[in-house]
């Protein structure tokens, strides 16, 4: 798990060079550390002397079936190598794959699943910005390394006397100042992230201490003659989704389970509904795009696709046309006439709309299927 470190004194995050050599040749290890808050030397002992960093966990979990995997990445891409253009490649398309998955990850749905405390944000920024200096310094350092081995004729494979050889460092000279523009770009995107890391480890900090005050309240608060608590809720154990100690195998299992036909309804469970539909929603965009060659490869599955998106469209529509065709009820509550009624008439569009799209994706799957499109179904 990476560590953070942090000045003993101020428990500030801190860093073993200056942001000015963030960019430069890695000197680091040496006194003092520098806070990465305003880029000031670490906090002085009682003595008057600088003191050494100290390394606390930076707060995110990893989960058990990730963690052989783990381990083969830190042994596949150690420090010492190999170095070679195949593993490199590795290397860019893994960080490939885990950002476009970050980037999902911290969407409106599903950061509700994968941020869920503001240390679970903190130990994202404290990546975030741990993977932007390192960004600042590739930068920095491929800008020379392809100036000067453009002018080795076995670089670039061309002969010294080539026509094309001028014009061929002439554009290396404008990727080397491209590239210390972006490391510059870079090297301010990391500061601004360390400053942000201090104030999010505040924010944790702070609602951690409240929370804990919260519970001791609320354990204060139960019975005076037994010590013990007073239920909240006479909720239903099937109302609650409970992932813990399941694989993702069963996922797909525990979900139709607990939102099958059978289940009770309440405005808990429809907000996690929204929310898990939000997610795979996000999936299944990547899957169209990003991920298409290996999440669709055949027509059949296009049309196996299609033919799933038009039952949930036309389920989805089926669903507020009952919403919006039957007498208003307590949705609606708060609303004067005017917005309940532009509300329905709003609704009443997207019902149409779903079920135009409806009608089109079930022609796509009959073509992708190579029949011949039904008509349009009401």
């Amino acid at each position: 798990m990476p560590q953070l470190p942090i000045c003993p004194i101020c428990d500030e995050p801190v860093a073993d060079q200056p942001v000015q050599d963030w960019t430069s040749a890695y000197r680091g290890g040496g006194a003092p550390w520098w806070h990465l808050i305003d880029n000031t030397p670490i906090c002085l002992t009682e003595g008057g002397t600088y003191p050494q960093a100290v390394f606390v966990e930076d707060g995110l979990p990893a989960d058990t079936e990730s963690h052989t995997w783990l381990v083969a990445m830190s042994e596949l891409f150690a420090i010492v190598g190999p170095y070679d253009p195949a593993r490199l490649g590795s290397a860019i398309t893994a960080a490939d794959h885990l950002t476009r998955w970050l980037f999902t990850a911290t969407g409106p749905f599903s950061a509700l699943l994968a941020l869920r405390t503001p240390a679970d944000v903190a130990a994202l920024i404290g990546h975030l910005h741990r993977t932007t200096r390192l960004l600042a310094r590739v930068h920095a350092q491929t800008s020379p390394y392809l100036l000067d081995q453009t002018r080795q004729p076995h670089f670039a494979g061309l002969d010294p006397d080539s026509e094309v050889r001028a014009e061929v460092i002439d554009a290396a000279d404008d990727v080397h100042a491209d590239l210390q523009d972006a490391a510059d770009w870079s090297l301010q995107s990391a500061q601004a992230l360390g400053i942000a890391l201090s104030h999010a480890r505040k924010v944790a900090a702070l609602t951690m201490t409240a929370s804990a005050g919260s519970a001791d309240e609320h354990e204060s608060s139960g019975n005076p003659a037994t010590g013990t608590t007073e239920p909240t809720s006479s909720g239903d154990p099937q109302q609650v989704l409970d992932t813990s100690g399941r694989h993702d195998a069963h996922l797909g299992e525990l979900i139709g389970s607990t939102f099958g036909d059978e289940a009770g309804f309440s405005p808990e469970l429809t907000h996690s509904a929204a929310r898990i539909l939000g997610t795979l929603t996000t999936y299944l965009s990547n899957c169209l795009g990003a991920g298409r060659s290996a999440a669709i490869p055949t027509s059949k599955d296009l049309a196996d696709l299609a033919t799933s998106l038009t039952y949930a469209t036309h389920t989805l529509v089926s669903g507020l046309r009952h919403l919006t065709e039957s007498p208003r009820g307590s949705e609606t509550n708060g609303l004067d006439e005017t917005d309940a009624a532009a509300t329905r008439a709003s609704l009443k569009d997207a019902v149409e709309g779903l079920r135009f799209a409806a009608n089109h994706l079930a022609a796509a799957s009959y073509t992708a299927a190579g029949l011949d499109p039904q008509g349009d179904q009401q």
